[in-house]
């Protein structure tokens, strides 16, 4: 039985993931930094079978830790998420004593830049303005009318918001930095259209091995968020739009001509918002629809060989805070 290594043991992607590989009888092991998550997910996730703390990504003896943990439970790949943790282990993956399903290294940095992203795919993307001081969100806004001005960095909608003036965007921009956070800014074209997540998996050929799409309808707590995105997806449903699948194709080739790993690509209509080197589309969803993404991984990696999963539309699938997510088939 194969042994899998997660990080970021208590976020909802993480859990997803346990979910799907323990579906399959995967052994999922799993790392958190968090004191409070660890002891939460430790004593409350069913779905691994061991959770270890471990120090935050790029503290000195993160390298140590993860590297112990692979040796005592004779782990066979590491997974990794969330996005911080992503960027650090891809950097440093030759010290690392266990193969990584991820893409290059190169592919990754830029991923985790929504700025370098848009640079990168061009027209694929909704128009972007580097937002430095009040005046670039000022001139973004004179080109725009509404942007959505967003970090460059980051996950979950964080720091989001929908901005018409410029004034009351910079203030926005201040309040975040008055937080501690440091990511520096962009402003978007507003779009209208549905909100998509195409996942793309490719395997070590750059042959493509999996494809999920989905349509996020609803957030938790998004009564809470201004622009009511909290990335916490609490309803959704898989569905398969061709030319949607086509546009998110391209921006992962233009990105990287020979892909490997997982490319978790959201849209606004037929825009790429962003692409993730990761899952951050709902895996169980998708598992639950019939494609098992995770273990599928797992398998062409440890056999050396793929074939093609695709996940089945029509599943929707149902979340709230503290009751265990449910996926039903639609008439």
């Amino acid at each position: 039985m194969a042994n899998v290594l997660l990080t970021g043991a208590a976020g909802a992607i993480g859990m997803d993931l346990a979910f799907s590989l323990n579906e399959a009888k995967i052994n999922v092991f799993a790392t958190e930094a968090d004191e409070d998550n660890f002891f939460l997910v430790s004593k409350s996730c069913k779905y691994y079978n061991k959770v270890f703390r471990a120090p935050r990504a790029g503290t000195d003896d993160y390298i140590s830790r993860i590297n112990e943990i692979i040796v005592r439970e004779n782990i066979d790949l590491i997974i990794p998420n969330p996005d911080f943790e992503v960027g650090f282990i891809s950097k440093i993956r030759e010290q690392i004593k266990s193969p990584l399903f991820l893409p290059s290294d190169e592919t990754v940095q830029i991923l985790l830049s929504k700025s370098l992203t848009a640079q990168k795919i061009g027209d694929l993307a909704p128009r972007t303005f580097d937002v430095d001081n009040e005046d670039d969100l000022s001139n973004a806004i004179s080109s725009e009318k509404v942007v959505w001005l967003r970090p460059k960095t980051g996950a979950g909608g964080k720091g989001s918001l929908v901005v018409s003036d410029s004034k009351f965007g910079w203030m926005w921009v201040e309040y975040w930095k008055k937080r501690g956070f440091s990511s520096s800014w962009i402003a978007q074209e507003y779009l209208n259209g549905g909100n998509y997540n195409v996942t793309l998996i490719y395997d070590r050929n750059s042959n493509l091995c999996g494809m999920g799409m989905l349509e996020r309808l609803g957030y938790i707590h998004e009564a809470i968020s201004p622009t009511g995105v909290t990335g916490d997806v609490r309803l959704a449903k898989t569905v398969k739009l061709d030319k949607i699948i086509d546009v998110a194709k391209k921006a992962v080739n233009i990105i990287d001509r020979n892909p490997v790993g997982i490319f978790s690509v959201d849209l606004m209509g037929e825009k790429v918002s962003e692409i993730n080197p990761r899952f951050a589309g709902r895996p169980r969803l998708y598992t639950l629809s019939g494609a098992n993404f995770p273990a599928h991984i797992v398998d062409f990696e440890l056999k050396g060989k793929s074939s093609y999963l695709e996940s089945n539309e029509g599943y929707r699938l149902i979340r709230q805070v503290d009751i265990e997510p449910v996926a039903i088939k639609q008439d």
